[in-house]
């Protein structure tokens, strides 16, 4: 019901004001381009100039919806947005002793209601972007997938958007070597087929435009909105090596974290592994708007989980602090930009760069708790011999 109430109030804003779904404009005209055999990478879309960012062969799914009005498609793509949104969320919720059917309904409707409201959310419907659906395929081909398929759908997830590449390192520090083989050749074949059916697209693609960032985000990643470590160093005043700084942090916190992910895949489970391999992608990766921060889903349910099991007041309130920070900030910036942006400064930089505070402390704290909890086994150890 959530889901086609969504639909329906998106159908109806849009028809009636035709506004937000910026990136599913730039969907459907990647996929009318392709319709036309014209170039995708020489669109230029809407009053915000937006350019298609993405594969040839995500070009080539969107094409159905360039078949329907946009108001259809708006409903549809909200619609199997919500959706996915739940889906993830009872695969979550499953991890705990709710196994009852109905009781966990329940707790996923109610999880459903307290994770909508939140910016990374709300923007990725209002934006028609495909993050929330990328996690339910990572998140089932991870974790529910059958063995010897394991890790193709996270690679052709990467083959719509380069930002999954980030899991395929993660699987080979794990040794799962098979499912990292997977996850290449996933990738590997959307590449294959994009040269197949779009030739010229992909060699404008893999010949340079997917690594030019000023095709997402003008003046050099300077925005408020750029949640990733170069997009926080981007806005940080003065006349400074920031490249060189954001490529040491890359190669400190890219490395780390992997190995942290994979710490806590072996100490936890797969769940919490992934989550923290994408937040290790989110902070290394040149852009990383707050839509892309859809990954706080897994994050705050598997905390409140385990905050839940081991009854910590402490924990709980982190919890509800965490959430507040992935629902107020987005807003607050958006308000101020909007309406006064003359009042825009670096307090904006302060709370926004609450995203990667937090995601930089996520992976400090795991890294902290499993180091003392083997250093307590090992003394333990060494005590009963």
């Amino acid at each position: 019901m959530i889901a086609l109430g969504g639909a329906l109030t998106a159908f109806v804003f849009n028809a009636i004001y035709a506004k937000g779904w910026i990136d599913m404009e730039v969907y459907r005209e990647g996929g009318a381009a392709v319709l036309r055999r014209t170039s995708v990478y020489d669109l230029v879309v809407g009053e915000n100039w937006m350019k298609f960012t993405y594969s040839p062969f995500a070009a080539m799914l969107f094409t159905p919806l360039a078949l329907v009005g946009m108001e259809i498609a708006v409903a549809l793509w909200v619609l199997i947005s919500i959706l996915a949104l739940e889906a993830v969320i009872w695969i979550l919720v499953g991890r705990t002793a709710v196994k009852h059917r109905s009781r966990r309904a329940t707790h996923t409707l109610l999880v459903v209601v307290a994770i909508l409201p939140l910016y990374p959310v709300t923007l990725t419907l209002w934006n028609g972007q495909i993050g929330i659906i990328l996690l339910l395929v990572i998140v089932v081909d991870l974790t529910h997938g059958k063995e010897k398929w394991r890790g193709i759908g996270t690679g052709i997830a990467a083959g719509i958007k380069l930002t999954p590449l980030i899991f395929i390192p993660y699987l080979l520090v794990t040794r799962r070597f098979r499912a990292t083989l997977m996850a290449g050749l996933g990738f590997l074949g959307t590449v294959i087929l994009g040269f197949l059916l779009l030739p010229a697209d992909s060699r404008d693609y893999w010949g340079g435009a997917f690594f030019d960032t000023q095709r997402v985000v003008a003046e050099q990643g300077a925005n408020f909105f750029n949640q990733s470590l170069r997009g926080v160093l981007m806005l940080i005043p003065g006349s400074w090596p920031t490249v060189p700084l954001w490529l040491a942090l890359c190669a400190v916190v890219g490395t780390g974290g992997l190995l942290v992910a994979a710490w806590t895949a072996k100490k936890a489970d797969e769940l919490a592994g992934i989550t923290a391999c994408a937040i290790v992608g989110l902070l290394v990766s040149p852009v990383s708007w707050p839509h892309h921060w859809v990954w706080c889903i897994p994050l705050l349910v598997l905390w409140a989980q385990r905050a839940q099991r081991v009854d910590a007041t402490l924990e709980k309130v982190g919890v509800g602090f965490l959430w507040f920070i992935f629902l107020l900030p987005g807003y607050i910036t958006l308000a101020t930009l909007l309406i006064y942006p003359s009042h825009a400064g670096m307090w904006l930089t302060l709370l926004m760069g609450s995203y990667p505070l937090s995601g930089l402390l996520t992976l400090l704290a795991l890294a902290i708790y499993f180091g003392r909890s083997d250093w307590r086994q090992r003394r333990r150890g060494s005590g009963d011999g």
